[in-house]
Formats: structure tokens, C-alpha cells, sequence
């Protein structure tokens, strides 16, 4: 009986053993994992916010050329007036 006992708590001790050592190695994949779609978000986050800040940039000298075309009319029309 004793043999039996002895023998069952060994193979607790190993199982316990082996299931601690498969969490410990998991959570090692995990956090790999993680850190692998953490990156990537980063990555993805960052080429939108250049996106972004290009259109932007775009869209502000549009603005800024509209605004240069349309003084350059009223010039004109200023000129154009004075000389009649």
C-alpha cells in the first residue's frame, strides 16, 4: 500500500511538474504572440496617421492655392477697373 501511495504521488509530482513547465513554455508563445500583433498595430496605426497628416498637407495648399487664384482675380478685376 505504501509503494502505491508513494508511487501515485510521484506521478502527481511529475505531472504537476510537466503541466507547469507546458504553461510556463505557452505563455511564452503568448507573449511572443502579443508582442507580435502589438507591433503590427503599431505599424498599421502609424502609416494611417502619415496617411492622414499627408492629406492634410494636401488639402491645406489646395486651400491655400484656391485662396491665391481668387486674390490674383480680385487683382485683376481691381486693375481692370481702375484702367477703365
Amino acid at each position: 500500500m505504501i509503494i502505491e501511495e508513494e508511487t501515485q504521488k510521484r506521478v502527481e509530482e511529475l505531472v504537476a511538474k510537466r503541466v507547469e513547465e507546458q504553461l510556463a513554455k505557452r505563455k511564452d508563445e503568448i507573449d511572443a504572440e502579443v508582442m507580435k500583433r502589438v507591433e503590427e498595430a503599431k505599424r498599421v496605426m502609424e502609416k494611417q496617421m502619415v496617411e492622414e497628416f499627408e492629406k492634410r498637407q494636401q488639402e491645406q495648399l489646395e486651400e491655400q492655392q484656391m485662396k491665391e487664384v481668387k486674390y490674383f482675380n480680385i487683382i485683376l478685376c481691381l486693375e481692370a477697373q481702375v484702367l477703365d
